[in-house]
């Protein structure tokens, strides 16, 4: 099922986006030399399905290329901006030149969006590449979180949560890339503190074939309890309103509970963090 947020095209998610593609689909389409075509840079995307690509080379070799590529020209040659999986085909096909649509004026920020862009309406990305790729647009373009949600038509928190995904050991990201584990398994294990503990939790969750809510049961009753209330058995309302401001926050929470009065206590690790808890919590201003 493709994600609601992409379903009105491109133009919802970046403004003027069917403009500009009525205008590159009247040009002339030209036949450019493998050798002087290069793959996108700023491309999110590492790993190509070799199922998907066969049957892609397969299609082309029976039908021929439906759709030409799009590329910019940069010094000397052509850079790939839509279209790496059609350009890879082809060379495996042999082809000696590949039809294009050349873009004039595409900057780099514009490449890297595109490539993005495109990944994430096929569904091409995992969540890590995901991630990475908004974070790069952050690095390098000096994007802020809500920036980038802007241009790629997603909710700020989603974006956040994503980007949250990379603080995970590779050994986990490693997991999320190869489909053993899902990004929402991810973000439970976000809440143990120690690296050590989570890879011991993540190992357990493929193990048992944990849901992503059983993982979250175990992560949220397995954090210690304090000294304070170790002494007296904590009221089950108080504990099971604590498990579900963890959900909720998907961070840790405490609430110490007195006869009168008492305090909450949510931890957060980061201003990323912080910025994402005020919005959860509808406070509108940033950190």
């Amino acid at each position: 099922m493709k994600r609601s947020a992409l379903g009105k095209g491109l133009d919802a998610l970046i403004p003027g986006a069917a403009e500009v593609d009525s205008k590159e689909a009247s040009n002339v389409v030209t036949n450019i030399p493998l050798d002087k075509i290069k793959p996108n840079r700023f491309q999110p995307r590492k790993d190509f399905d070799t199922t998907r690509q066969a049957e892609l080379i397969e299609s082309i070799k029976e039908s021929g290329l439906i759709q030409p590529i799009t590329v910019r020209k940069v010094d000397d040659h052509y850079e790939i901006l839509v279209g790496e999986r059609r350009f890879r085909a082809i060379g495996k096909l042999g082809w000696d030149t590949v039809p294009a649509i050349v873009r004039d004026s595409v900057d780099n920020e514009a490449a890297m969006k595109m490539a993005l862009i495109e990944n994430i309406q096929r569904d091409d990305l995992n969540p890590i590449e995901e991630a990475t790729a908004y974070n790069k647009l952050m690095s390098e373009f000096g994007l802020s979180q809500a920036d980038v949600a802007a241009k790629v038509g997603k909710d700020r928190t989603s974006v956040t949560n994503s980007v949250r995904l990379l603080s995970l050991s590779d050994k986990i990201k490693n997991y999320i890339i190869g489909g053993k584990l899902s990004a929402g398994h991810g973000r439970a294990l976000l809440a143990v503190v120690i690296d050590g503990e989570r890879d011991l939790l993540s190992d357990r969750a493929i193990k048992d074939k944990l849901s992503v809510r059983e993982l979250e049961k175990i992560v949220y009753s397995s954090k210690p309890k304090s000294k304070i209330s170790n002494s007296k058995e904590r009221p089950a309302q108080i504990v099971a309103l604590e498990d579900s401001l963890k959900r909720k926050l998907a961070t840790k929470v405490t609430i110490a509970h007195k006869r009168k009065g008492g305090k909450i206590t949510i931890e957060y690790y980061s201003d990323d963090e912080l910025n994402r808890l005020l919005e959860v919590l509808g406070v509108l201003e940033s950190f």
